[in-house]
């Protein structure tokens, strides 16, 4: 057994694909926090595979359009629900693999949410609760028309403060 680690540094990777990826990663990040249907989009390949499994088990892996992605994830099931705030940052990237039409970045992520005090406000607001996970995110991005986009989405839990499903109940059961 060894204990070394080998370092990946991609020997193929253009600057401006580098700028692209963080830029795409970034309008992903935005689309949740903003609750913004065409930045999400924007960021997505045409079919997206999401596994959650290793932060809410019960949501699996699932594959998605881009459209049905969006518009399920920015629901009020989801993150589109208004009372709740979130941030997204994402960290230092590791890259994992860089192909020619294929990249593999893992981010350092803090997925913060909060829960406002008025439950129709969906902008400024006292924040009355909060989780907070800390991810390793991973994304496939795939080139489609010469744009770099994501097409799989594998968060790992590092670990978690506060109660992420009670942050994000529905309004009426307040």
């Amino acid at each position: 057994m060894s204990d070394l680690f080998e370092i990946y540094i991609p020997d193929n990777l253009r600057f401006q694909d580098y700028i692209a990826i963080v830029q795409t990663a970034r309008v992903w990040a935005d689309g949740y926090d903003r609750k913004s249907f065409p930045r999400l989009l924007a960021a997505l390949a045409p079919k997206v595979t999401v596994d959650y499994t290793l932060i809410v088990s019960g949501w699996g892996r699932e594959e998605y359009t881009a459209h049905e992605f969006a518009s399920k994830w920015l629901s009020a099931e989801h993150l589109g629900l208004k009372p709740l705030a979130t941030q997204h940052l994402l960290a230092q990237p590791y890259f994992k693999y860089v192909g020619e039409g294929e990249i593999v970045v893992e981010w350092q992520q803090l997925a913060s949410h909060g829960r406002r005090d008025d439950e129709h406000r969906d902008t400024s607001g006292s924040i009355t609760e909060t989780s907070d996970g800390r991810t390793y995110m991973e994304h496939q991005f795939v080139k489609v028309d010469g744009k770099w986009k994501i097409a799989r989405i594998t968060p790992s839990l590092i670990y978690q403060t506060g109660d992420f499903m009670h942050i994000r109940r529905p309004v009426d059961s307040d």
